[in-house]
C-alpha cells in the first residue's frame, strides 16, 4: 500500500510539476519566431536579444544567426557583426537563399563588391524569385565601373521583373 501512495504522488508530480517547468523554458525556434515578429513590427532593438538567446541555446541554429545578422544590418556600428552572423548562417545552411541575399547587402555596405556579387548569385541560384539579387549584382558591377556587366544584370532584372509582373496579371 505504501508503494502505491508513493507512485501516486510521483505521478501527480510528473503530471503537474514537470509540464509547467518544461513550458517555462523556451527553445531556439520559439525565440527566433518571437524575434522575427518583433523585427517585422519595426522593434529591432527588442528582437536582437531574442536572436541572441536563440543562438545561446543552439549555436548551430542557422535561423538564429540569420535573424541576428539581419537585425544588425539595421544598427549603426554593427555591420561587421551582421556579416559575421550572416556568413555563419549560410555556412550552416548553404541553401539559405535569404541568408545569402542579406549577406550580399552587408558586403555591399562594407564595399566588398566581389564577395557581394557571389552572395547575390548564390541567393538567386537557390531561389530564382529573388530577382532583386540580379539588380544588386548589376549595382555592384556598376559601382566597380564594369558598365557592360552591370547592364547585363540590369537588363536581366528588368526581364525577370516584367515576367513576374505579367504572371501576376494572369
Amino acid at each position: 500500500m505504501e508503494y502505491s501512495k508513493r507512485a501516486a504522488v510521483f505521478i501527480v508530480l510528473l503530471f503537474f510539476v514537470l509540464p509547467r517547468g518544461a513550458a517555462g523554458r523556451q527553445n531556439s525556434s520559439t525565440l527566433y519566431r518571437e524575434g522575427a515578429t518583433l523585427a517585422r513590427e519595426g522593434r529591432i532593438d527588442e528582437s536582437i536579444p531574442k536572436f541572441q538567446e536563440a543562438i545561446k541555446i543552439n549555436p548551430c541554429y542557422t535561423l538564429g544567426h540569420y535573424g541576428l545578422g539581419k537585425a544588425y544590418l539595421h544598427r549603426a556600428g554593427k555591420l561587421k557583426d551582421a556579416i559575421r552572423h550572416l556568413e555563419r548562417s549560410v555556412r550552416l545552411d548553404a541553401r539559405n537563399a535569404r541568408g545569402h541575399f542579406y549577406l550580399g547587402l552587408g558586403l555591399m555596405m562594407d564595399k566588398k563588391f566581389v564577395k557581394a556579387i557571389h552572395a547575390f548569385s548564390d541567393a538567386y541560384r537557390y531561389d530564382a524569385s529573388l530577382i532583386e539579387a540580379l539588380y544588386n549584382i548589376g549595382a555592384s558591377y556598376d559601382i566597380m565601373g564594369y558598365e557592360g556587366k552591370a547592364s547585363q544584370y540590369y537588363d536581366l532584372f528588368i526581364l525577370k521583373k516584367e515576367k513576374a509582373d505579367m504572371e501576376v496579371l494572369f
